[in-house]
């Protein structure tokens, strides 16, 4: 597998490989894992040996994009900003019924649900910056442990895709692990989707409620004073964990100097 540093020569060598429509490794703040990201979900699927039409996520850092085919109203449209570009998760959220929506968010899209990456780093904001909206999943075979360091993904990905190798701009001490993904259910409200990283970092604190906590914490930055509490105790709007979320328990956690085990 090619590796790109990150110096001039690698940043070229990955915005080259993009040009060609090939999917490309690249690092994410920690403690997020690596990623895989393409022009196009045909070759982040390809890369992860995945079928062409798997679902993707679209990153789109920019979310006066994002928003007018999304069917939240503006509150709703503020959190989700919040939560991609500072908590850094991962959300599922209705779709506007908009004919005109774009082509970047139809293989992301499933059952009306759109799925939504939004990290913006700045060691990478360059690539974006030139080649957002990208199609993105974790960086591992279908059925492997997503790579949270560079010797993982080269070990997993086979020598076709180029790596930028981003270790050295994150914290390898940190566990690492994928994203938790949130999901905005019209009527219900806020759910966890899938556990991650963030919820389980807090787990592992013995902080109680990743869910209550990270809507609070997002009203408080939106609104400098929390919205209104429920007698439940938790902030805005009616929002509950998803029976799927019930069953997955806490996610495993890997860390980047130490090789995972088992399935993703």
């Amino acid at each position: 597998m090619p590796v790109a540093l990150f110096d001039a020569e690698g940043k070229l060598a990955i915005d080259e490989a993009l040009d060609r429509g090939e999917a490309v490794v690249l690092p994410t703040p920690s403690p997020l894992a690596y990623v895989v990201a393409a022009k196009t979900a045909a070759a982040v699927n390809l890369a992860r040996e995945r079928p062409h039409n798997h679902p993707v996520a679209t990153w789109e850092p920019r979310l006066d994009r994002l928003a007018p085919h999304l069917a939240l109203d503006e509150m709703e449209r503020r959190r989700l900003g919040w939560l991609l570009a500072v908590e850094r998760v991962t959300v599922l959220a209705p779709q506007a019924r908009d004919a005109a929506a774009p082509s970047w968010i139809a293989p992301a899209a499933s059952y009306g649900m759109a799925l939504l990456f939004g990290v913006a780093w700045e060691p990478i904001a360059w690539l974006l910056e030139r080649h957002a909206p990208l199609f993105v999943s974790s960086a591992n075979r279908a059925g492997a442990p997503p790579a949270v360091d560079l010797r993982q993904a080269v070990a997993d990905l086979g020598p076709e895709v180029w790596v930028l190798d981003g270790d050295s701009l994150r914290d390898r001490a940190r566990p690492h692990a994928p994203t938790t993904t949130l999901r905005f259910v019209p009527g219900r409200g806020w759910e966890i989707h899938r556990r991650g990283i963030q919820d389980a970092l807090r787990a592992t604190a013995g902080r109680g409620d990743y869910l209550a906590d990270v809507l609070s914490r997002a009203d408080a930055a939106l609104l400098r004073t929390p919205l209104p509490r429920r007698q439940d105790g938790r902030g805005g709007r009616h929002a509950r964990r998803s029976r799927t979320s019930d069953r997955a328990g806490p996610v495993g956690l890997a860390r980047s100097h130490r090789p995972r085990s088992g399935a993703a």
